[in-house]
């Protein structure tokens, strides 16, 4: 009997919780994280350095891990990555300056690795080549409630806070995001997965250079990481030094993005069912252009809230389509494998992208007064290799 014939788990309220806390914990960490370096001094080099770095730590090892995976299955990894993730959270509350901080965010991006090719298998085992979109998008959106959840909270602890805002400002949101993390790593050894199948313990890399769907999409997610992290060194240094915005400011952020993205998770999982994984993938490539051109342009801090709104579309159709799409592609024995090569070929990309960002906008473009320049030109480069997505394979309905 193939995969796609086998009967999948049933969704369970310990699978539910786990995505929940996760990503409760994934969006104080990585809202907050970067904008902590960023306010104990960093430079614009530095936190290129930081974005590329973290980038590179959170997927270097994805092809390693996703082998692991699929040999010996899910759940372990989860667990280990989220409870030492936890720990190097923690750790960020005990420094204050740039660089053993931006140490600590490469270490949690490391221990973030090993849980993004076992949680997107593990998905997989939930559901069917014809229900994997709306499946998907159910999980993603009850999870996605754990961001708007701590966003809540982080406005709520922070809303009262007076002065400027310093590293001190993000301590009580970083302790949630690794007690979070903490609870995650428990609770996801009381889900439920499917027997590993015994994949071999070699990498097989000739299984994947001989999928043309693959390798083609490896390349598309290459372009489009080099381009979208050009961003990434800037928007911190927008948030803290030319808006200066306070935390609860910050969560509002997030607040819109998750809200709007919680909602519109399912429907376009069911959506992207009846069209295709294609469109919903260009979709969300391109709604990331709207990101740098609000940082660029906005004046106040609620501007970039409204922008936020536009992006949790975006967002939803991303998280939706990119797991969905490398599921379709894989093969039952690779599927980590699969989904760990989507991101490594992201994640070098993103490397070089955010370096190189933060050294022509420090060297050439005169540090902070370059961020417009850096973020307009990144919005360019979003659009266009947004597009090109156009040119992958369409996955569904190929393993049937």
């Amino acid at each position: 009997m193939s995969e796609l014939e086998e009967e999948p788990l049933k969704t369970t309220p310990a699978l539910m919780a786990t995505g929940f806390t996760m990503m409760f914990s994934d969006s104080l960490n990585n809202r907050f994280n970067n904008l902590l370096v960023a306010a104990s001094g960093a430079t614009v080099n530095q936190m290129g350095f930081l974005q590329g770095a973290k980038s590179l730590s959170s997927n270097l090892l994805q092809l390693v891990f996703g082998r692991l995976i699929d040999r010996y299955g899910k759940k372990r990894f989860i667990a280990a990555g989220r409870i030492l993730n936890a720990g190097a959270i923690a750790a960020l509350l005990l420094f204050d300056a740039p660089e053993p901080l931006i140490w600590l965010v490469i270490l949690s991006s490391f221990f973030y690795s090993m849980t993004r090719p076992s949680w997107s298998s593990l998905l997989g085992d939930y559901t069917t080549d014809r229900t994997r979109g709306v499946t998907i998008g159910l999980i993603n959106s009850v999870s996605q409630m754990g961001s708007f959840f701590a966003m809540i909270i982080a406005f709520a602890i922070s809303i009262t806070d007076q002065g400027e805002t310093t590293i001190e400002s993000f301590s009580l949101v970083l302790t949630l995001a690794a007690a979070a993390s903490l609870v995650s790593g428990v609770l996801v050894l009381f889900t439920k997965e499917k027997p590993p199948k015994g994949a071999s313990q070699s990498f097989e890399l000739n299984r994947l250079i001989k999928d043309p769907r693959l390798t083609r999409y490896l390349l598309l997610n290459f372009m489009y990481g080099m381009g979208m992290s050009f961003a990434w060194p800037l928007f911190p240094l927008v948030i803290t030094h030319r808006l200066r915005m306070k935390v609860w400011q910050i969560s509002t952020l997030s607040l819109t993005s998750s809200l709007v993205s919680t909602l519109t998770q399912r429907r376009l999982g069911a959506f992207m069912d009846r069209i295709g994984r294609r469109p919903i993938i260009v979709l969300s490539r391109v709604s990331m252009a709207v990101a740098p051109v609000a940082y660029a342009v906005a004046t106040q801090w609620w501007h970039i809230a409204l922008a936020e709104l536009f992006l949790g579309v975006g967002m939803a159709a991303w998280m939706s389509s990119e797991s969905t799409y490398v599921i379709d592609l894989a093969p039952g024995d690779l599927r980590a494998t699969y989904l760990a090569s989507s991101t490594t070929a992201f994640g070098i990309a993103c490397f070089i992208g955010s370096n190189v960002s933060g050294y022509v906008i420090d060297a050439y473009f005169g540090g902070l007064e370059g961020l417009s320049t850096g973020l307009f030109f990144s919005a360019a480069l979003r659009v266009v290799f947004g597009l090109a997505y156009l040119k992958a394979y369409e996955s569904m309905g190929d393993a049937e």
